[in-house]
């Protein structure tokens, strides 16, 4: 197996373990009732996060970047050789440029799907690209994404993408 597919398959089965996990948790919690009070407007909030994450993303501020994570979150993007474990070392990996980020492109991203997971958790998926100065295409893909809400604030616990 080369190292690529590895990776990729070990992103897959890590992608696929915690999804399964939070899916568990908040079965487990609610036992798989999702009251309407207890739902929220995945929709509007996963727009809201990336239209925030782009702003902050886009500054290049890695701190700022990373205060958008859990501070357990998974870090599995393209472009890295395994997942990264929590906020500080996600951190240390957007200042070392450890996913090979175009320098001086700009992210764009749009929203394709979400669902409120309940008891917090929330799933969506769509796509992004890097763009130059120029306007032209330098990198893209797909991601797929679980996010928290924590103490009324949306922040993501996994993100996970690819390029194309």
């Amino acid at each position: 197996m080369t190292r690529i597919n590895r990776s990729t398959f070990i992103n897959s089965v890590l992608s696929l373990v915690l999804l399964m996990t939070v899916s568990t948790t908040a079965w487990s919690d609610g036992h798989g009732s999702h009251h309407a009070e207890k739902k929220t407007d995945a929709t509007s909030l996963m727009n809201a996060y990336i239209t925030n994450f782009l702003k902050v993303f886009n500054k290049g501020d890695a701190t700022e970047i990373a205060a958008l994570y859990t501070e357990d979150a998974i870090w599995s993007v393209s472009g890295l050789a395994k997942p990264v474990y929590g906020r500080a070392a996600i951190q240390a990996g957007m200042e070392s440029n450890a996913d090979g980020s175009v320098d001086g492109a700009t992210l764009d991203a749009s929203v394709f799907t979400s669902r409120d997971l309940g008891n917090g958790y929330i799933m969506a998926n769509g796509s992004w690209e890097q763009r130059d100065a120029k306007g032209t295409r330098v990198d893209g893909g797909l991601w797929g994404n679980v996010f928290q809400v924590v103490d009324g604030e949306v922040l993501m616990l996994l993100e996970s993408t690819n390029r194309n």
